[in-house]
């Protein structure tokens, strides 16, 4: 028999949603800052001012470093649909399940 997950406060599910969602904007704001200074100096290193293929080391640098930390801030908004889907569904069956018995209780009363 498999065990389930108890959700003891959906809410929490909630706030952890939220805070996933700063945390991928804080990743894609944050992360730009040395792309773009890795481009700069890729620039620097181009043709005419440098012969030894650091400029297309720095490039590919960046860009994989973007990849990255575009990758990461994408599943820290899938971590956040996640927490505020299944709080929602949580939610919506506890509702459902308070209004059967209450109408169960009527039914019997």
């Amino acid at each position: 028999m498999s065990a389930g997950t108890e959700i003891q406060d959906p809410a929490a599910l909630s706030r952890a949603g939220s805070g996933a969602r700063e945390i991928a904007w804080q990743t894609q704001t944050t992360g730009a800052h040395p792309v773009d200074e890795t481009h700069s100096a890729a620039r620097d290193f181009g043709s005419g001012n440098w012969d030894g293929g650091l400029n297309g080391a720095l490039t590919g640098a960046a860009e994989t470093w973007s990849a990255q930390v575009s990758a990461l801030a994408a599943d820290c908004g899938k971590f956040a649909e996640q927490c505020d889907s299944t709080a929602m569904q949580y939610q919506r069956v506890e509702t459902d399940i308070s209004q059967t018995f209450r109408s169960m209780a009527n039914g019997f009363g």
